[in-house]
């Protein structure tokens, strides 16, 4: 199952969503970083967890496929 991480930089906020809610904002990348984060597509909920862990473990983590 593919996830989307949702990737806050301002915020410090780490989202995982099950599709991509992009906006398209000016300052997020979709499967890039800009300045004020992006959207990575991942293949599976374990990898964007390794990814939050290895990179981002201040940010505030918020799993959206569980709820």
């Amino acid at each position: 199952m593919a996830v989307w991480v949702n990737i806050d930089i301002p915020t410090k906020h780490f989202g995982i969503h099950s599709e991509n809610r992009s906006r398209t904002p000016k300052y997020k990348g979709i499967n890039k970083l800009l300045r004020d984060g992006g959207w990575l597509k991942f293949t599976s909920k374990e990898e964007a967890y390794r990814l939050y862990k290895s990179e981002y473990p201040t940010y505030q983590l918020v799993d959206y496929i569980e709820h």
